[in-house]
């Protein structure tokens, strides 16, 4: 950690005088000579850099901290906040299950009680909006929010392969056992 070396060369303000604009700027600057970077949080070794799974409000238009992403499958633009809302980090755990009719891989996956209070206020409060679903960067699903999901639980689609599911499920359940 380097600090930026910061002296005063005299006493300063006399006393029983007010203190002056330029003075507080100094104080300030005084205050940002020592106070140290801020440095991330040191992740959990064997885990990703970032969420391998997240979810996002898709907000309406563009704006100030939002960024412009397209949906592979339909093209569609959509935006999304710098932050996702949840992350697999709130599931507690998931399991693979493959529609008997269609063939297709989805996830059941699980919140754990923090995620699942998330994914209530969430869902409460933005019926009639999208989330997206994300997963390795990729807009898995925009489902429509209808109702409040309040029983901790949600069913992800969209996946490429059985063994792409397989790899959320795995993930989030090689975390909840440690």
């Amino acid at each position: 950690m380097h600090k930026m070396p910061c002296t005063l060369r005299r006493k300063w303000p006399p006393r029983n005088q007010s203190i002056p604009a330029a003075f507080l700027l100094w104080l300030l600057a005084m205050v940002a000579c020592e106070t140290a970077p801020v440095e991330p949080l040191p992740r959990p070794a064997g885990l990703p850099p970032t969420p391998l799974f997240q979810i996002y409000l898709i907000h309406e238009e563009p704006g100030p901290n939002v960024v412009e992403r397209r949906v592979e499958k339909t093209g569609e633009i959509i935006f999304l906040a710098h932050r996702p809302d949840a992350t697999e980090y709130d599931l507690s755990w998931a399991e693979v299950r493959v529609d008997r009719i269609t063939g297709r891989p989805s996830v059941l996956a699980h919140f754990t009680i923090e995620g699942a209070d998330k994914l209530a206020l969430l869902t409460a409060q933005n019926i009639g909006r999208r989330m997206a679903l994300i997963m390795d960067d990729r807009v898995l699903a925009t489902p429509l929010i209808i109702a409040p999901i309040r029983d901790g639980r949600i069913r992800i689609e969209g996946f490429v392969s059985k063994e792409q599911a397989q790899r959320l499920a795995d993930a989030v359940n090689r975390r909840a056992r440690r």
